[in-house]
């Protein structure tokens, strides 16, 4: 809702109760003490008499009606309208009752279902009439009928000439209409007659403020109307949103506290804590407000729109489109929900219908610059490059001095291939703006020519201008990084730095040259730097959850990492979507989806994280579940590729391979170069026995990218589907020649071997091992190999290389643990400690360590170590007859047997009952 109309609510719900009374104890003293209660706005003590009657006597008319009113100035607009209708429905005269019944739908939202029951309604009073007209002028307005709201003003100010509802919306036409003058000239006639006016005062405020722009103008006429009415809720919740807006919120705050104390409870206050909130970024609380808020007033149009804009800061965009669609329904003419909604669409790939939604501001002739500027991205988004330049010039007309207006222009010319205009027009943009949004546009144009010299010259303009600002010296040093001068980029990312010591991007960047340069150690306390001074900041969160992941932190450990992030940052997606992916990649598919449905339940609505419950659903076995999800989302975003990707994996996991064909077919049409779906639909094709199909998307592929590795990786996974592997072998080389992958390379070793070319196979790996001396999931690889082929001293130096890499590797500690065992070779038992120190509490790792514990002599305490792995993972029958084994040797004889009868009763379940029979043998 904009200001104006924001502010028309407010008025209507103020706009009666100044009714005298005395005290007493009978009925009609009782009345008589609420309405004086009424007219010191004692609402707290009107409600108790008014209610201590209605006990003794529901059928009480009056004090029904008079409740209602209470109620509506309270801002419970629905107990309020509960009421009114009672005391109709009691006989209330129609001249007294209707005009109430009336406001209090429009400060409900209800304007249609009002303008359908009492718009052509006449009254006898002259009162009465002016009061029910200016509801309905109010309610058209709002409906954004100019027309019918002059019309309706009319017939308000023929029953009444002076009355004042009437006057002040006369005079808020006016300023809509752009004479501001003539409002403020008829506001002044209102404050002449009557000073203390508060609804005038506070419209003049309103329109110095929303119209002449004028600050302090506003905010002094508001302090005056504070002045003659202390108790002025309109006019507290006022002064709290010019201080908030002008970016002063400790005096907003301490402002606020003083609306808190007048009503603490009235939505309106509850509304102005969810906007400094907003402020804030505390969207968490915005939201839980707003949810109280809605529940008592469901179709109040701003509280709506603050719930959406909250929602569309979190990327909550289905809750986004949900609030600010309804807001829209209620109050048609919301320019910034209307605008907020199309953004929301753009943001979800609904382009057709962002241009829907901007069509009703787009149609106008004096359309906004915002409007068609969004218009013009909706367009290109959709395709329709024409349009979208008629729309874009359309904006640049509008607003030809708006440098967000004229960039965008330009960067749309730069998509049409119109490179050269679009970069002079950035550069004259850019020479005359102190702005930097320009300079921006320009440098990225200037990097996708792949002009690092003109980058850099764009870079030097925006440093100029912004000469404390850290990102012109980030930018620098990426560019740099492009260039290969490795030591400039270093010292560019130092001096961002320099500007601010907590920039995360050159932190990032510094970090990330660090690993490259086998550092991870000095790329930690980068990071551990910045978190010193902002324990919750999430960037770093998750690049501490990265690097450890990347320099071979077991999975429990980046687990534990992203959940602390999510612990800190509780309304943030990102860190809830990563560490669901992250228990998925680990195999903790229980854990990915307790995590997901939190996540779900923490942040509804937002369609990344519904996309990470949908595939925790699938990886857990519950594909109706996932089908649900991810038909959700094809409903909510139809056009979004991606979502007919994630049904199609739901379908081949049901084995429905005609319908996962139908799905990717889908995406493919929505997006062709998709190339997820490609190699879905060739993979799906050789699952389904139609081989040849496969291969040939995958030659297509090779065919239109071939310098790409993709196609040939896909012909080589075909091939190896169906035990080709020489065939396999030949793809998979085509593949690395085009893009060295450590993945590939492990393809094409398998394919090697499988194939009986078994010298080939091993000079790869010495080649491999040559090119990348940091690859340690290739030494990993080679360590499974040679554990496979028995050469268990191979294995232990496969294993030692990666945990030279990756000292924090727990699974390469575990294996040289185990090979040590094995070979009775002593350091068994301190590297069984060291990767249970990196991973506790995990079966695997117990279990070695046992074994270490048990070859040193040392059996009671392998006996306690091997328990706690059976308690670990009691389903893994092999951990028991460990521990069986090892009661044998410490001739516990009672314990052991009960191990054994437990293995006994799994039957032919357990392959290791040979064994048992045998240990068995060895207790009598």
């Amino acid at each position: 809702m904009n200001r104006l109309n924001f502010f028309l609510v407010l008025f209507l719900a103020l706009s009666a109760l100044a009714l005298p009374g005395c005290s007493g104890e009978s009925e009609a003293e009782l009345i008589a003490s609420a309405k004086t209660y009424l007219a010191k706005k004692d609402l707290k003590g009107a409600s108790i008499q008014l209610k201590n009657v209605l006990q003794n006597n529901p059928e009480q008319a009056e004090a029904r009606f008079l409740l209602g009113k209470v109620l509506m100035e309270s801002g419970d607009v629905s107990a309020a309208l509960v009421e009114l209708r009672k005391a109709q429905s009691l006989n209330t005269p129609e001249e007294q009752v209707v005009p109430e019944i009336a406001r209090a739908m429009v400060v409900a939202g209800e304007q249609v279902k009002m303008l359908a029951q009492f718009g052509k309604l006449k009254l006898r009073n002259e009162t009465a009439a002016a009061d029910l007209s200016t509801s309905v002028a109010a309610a058209h307005l709002l409906q954004g009928d100019a027309d019918e709201t002059r019309e309706a003003l009319a017939a308000a100010l023929q029953a009444k000439p002076t009355h004042v509802p009437a006057l002040m919306l006369t005079a808020r036409l006016k300023a809509s209409e752009g004479d501001l003058d003539s409002a403020l000239r008829t506001l002044e006639q209102i404050l002449g007659r009557d000073p203390a006016d508060e609804r005038a005062g506070m419209l003049k405020g309103e329109l110095l403020l929303g119209l002449k722009k004028d600050s302090p103008a506003a905010l002094e006429a508001f302090r005056t109307v504070l002045v003659k009415h202390p108790e002025s809720r309109m006019a507290q919740t006022a002064i709290v949103a010019i201080l908030a807006q002008s970016g002063k919120l400790p005096e907003a705050t301490k402002q606020f506290e003083q609306l808190k104390k007048i009503a603490p409870e009235h939505p309106d206050t509850l509304y102005f804590e969810a906007q400094l909130a907003f402020a804030q970024k505390d969207y968490k609380t915005v939201r839980d407000i707003t949810d109280r808020v809605l529940k008592v007033m469901p179709d109040n149009a701003r509280v709506l729109e603050l719930a959406g804009a909250a929602a569309f800061r979190t990327k909550a965009f289905t809750q986004a489109e949900v609030h600010l669609g309804h807001a829209l329904k209620v109050a048609p003419g919301l320019l910034l929900s209307r605008q907020l909604l199309a953004q929301t669409m753009l943001q979800s790939g609904q382009a057709d219908k962002a241009i829907e939604v901007l069509q009703p501001l787009i149609s106008k002739d004096d359309a906004d610059a915002i409007s068609l500027s969004l218009a013009g991205e909706a367009y290109l988004q959709a395709g329709d490059a024409k349009r979208s330049e008629a729309v874009f010039l359309r904006a640049a007309k509008v607003a030809p001095d708006n440098t967000r207006v004229r960039t965008s222009v330009a960067m749309a010319q730069f998509d049409r291939g119109q490179a050269g205009p679009a970069i002079a027009e950035l550069e004259a943009i850019a020479s005359g703006d102190s702005g930097s949004r320009a300079d921006l546009a320009l440098i990225s144009a200037r990097l996708r020519q792949q002009d690092l010299t003109g980058a850099l010259s764009a870079v030097d303009a925006l440093q100029k201008k912004t000469p404390d600002n850290a990102l012109p010296y980030n930018l620098r040093g990426r560019i740099q990084l492009l260039q290969r001068n490795l030591p400039a980029a270093t010292a560019s990312f130092e001096a961002a730095l320099n500007k601010d010591p907590n920039y995360f991007p050159a932190v990032a960047s510094l970090a990330a040259m660090d690993l490259s340069a086998d550092k991870p150690e000095q790329a930690r306390k980068r990071f551990d730097a910045i978190l010193a001074a902002q324990p919750k900041n999430p960037q770093v969160l998750l690049a501490l959850a990265e690097l450890s992941a990347r320099t071979g932190a077991p999975s429990t450990e980046v687990a534990r990492q992203l959940a602390d992030a999510v612990r800190l940052n509780p309304t943030e997606p990102l860190p809830r979507i990563l560490l669901v992916s992250q228990l998925l990649s680990s195999g903790d598919d229980k854990g990915a989806l307790a995590a997901a449905q939190n996540a779900a339940a923490a942040l509804p609505g937002n369609q990344q994280i519904l996309d990470a419950l949908g595939r925790a659903q699938l990886a857990s076995g519950d594909t109706q579940q996932a089908l649900s999800v991810f038909r959700q989302l094809i409903a909510l975003q139809p056009k979004q590729a991606m979502h007919h990707v994630r049904l199609a994996e739901v379908y081949v996991k049901t084995r429905e391979f005609g319908l996962a064909t139908g799905s990717l077919m889908r995406a493919l049409e929505l997006e062709p170069g998709l190339m997820v779906a490609k190699r879905s639909l060739a993979s799906v094709a050789a699952m389904d026995k139609r081989p040849q199909e496969g291969l040939a998307i995958a030659l297509q592929i090779q065919k239109s990218k071939p310098k790409d590795a993709e196609g040939f990786v896909l012909e080589g996974d075909i091939e190896a589907s169906r035990t080709k592997w020489a065939a396999a072998a030949t793809a998979y080389r085509a593949a690395l020649q085009r893009g060295k992958s450590t993945e590939t390379a492990i393809k094409l070793h398998q394919s090697l071997t499988r194939s009986d070319k078994v010298a080939d196979a091993e000079r790869l790996g010495v080649e491999w091992r040559k090119e990348r001396p940091q690859d340690a999931a290739f030494r990993y690889y080679l360590g499974d190999i040679a554990l496979q082929n028995k050469d268990l001293a191979g294995a232990e130096g496969f294993y030692r290389e990666v945990l030279t890499l990756q000292p924090r590797n727990a699974l390469a500690a575990n294996n040289i643990a185990w090979l040590l065992v094995k070979q009775a070779k002593p350091g068994a038992l301190e590297m069984a400690e060291k990767a249970n120190q990196l991973a506790p509490e995990r079966a695997p790792l117990l279990d070695t360590l046992a074994a270490a514990q048990a070859a040193d002599g040392k059996l009671t305490l392998a006996v306690q170590t091997q328990k706690k792995a059976v308690a670990a993972a009691p389903q893994d029958a092999s951990l028991r007859l460990q521990l069986a084994r090892l009661y044998v040797k410490s001739n516990e004889p009672a314990f052991a047997r009960s191990e054994l009868d437990e293995l006994e009763r799994l039957g032919s379940k357990f392959a290791g009952q040979a064994e048992v029979a045998e240990l068995r043998k060895q207790l009598r």
